[in-house]
């Protein structure tokens, strides 16, 4: 399923003519990664690989992703300031240990200059859920009462992120 969706976002720009490629740095919930981005007339699709970061530092025993897609509002174009809606999926819930995918609803706003460009956003989406096998260790999903006691259900989220970006 994760290899489906990334290849659908990575081909979505594909059939769109990009006038922007935007390189740059994002930050989402604990994940810090470098920021690529297509940016068409009225929508932007991105990809951002990350690694995971908190008070102890970067970790970088495992690569995490964010990808999306951004849509500008009041018919506006990409390439102006202003307020884009959009969705996103990815690592929206993980921590240090393991990887929790979800999927989101961005809004945000954007602040363009000739060669650089600045977002800031908010997204509410769902996580999967998760079997304690999947992100504890073995010895504490031995019996039955400790696997229901560690399982993560589908879980609400809210997503925070900012980004800075050089445009081609």
């Amino acid at each position: 399923m994760r290899r489906w969706l990334l290849s659908f976002l990575m081909l979505m720009p594909l059939s769109a003519a990009a006038d922007d490629a935007l390189v740059g740095i994002g930050y989402l919930n604990g994940l810090v990664g470098l920021n690529l981005e297509w940016a068409t007339e009225h929508n932007s699709f991105y990809g951002m690989p990350a690694l995971y970061v908190d008070s102890g530092g970067l970790d970088t025993d495992e690569f995490r992703w964010v990808a999306g897609w951004r849509h500008k509002m009041e018919r506006g174009l990409m390439s102006e300031n202003g307020f884009y809606t959009g969705l996103m999926a990815g690592d929206l819930g993980g921590d240090r240990h393991y990887e929790r995918l979800g999927m989101g609803v961005e809004l945000g706003h954007q602040w363009v200059k000739p060669y650089s460009r600045w977002t800031v956003s908010a997204a509410v989406g769902a996580l999967e859920s998760l079997d304690c096998n999947d992100y504890k260790a073995a010895i504490r999903c031995d019996s039955e009462e400790e696997r229901d006691r560690y399982d993560l259900d589908v879980e609400p989220v809210v997503v925070l992120g900012v980004s800075f970006s050089l445009r081609r």
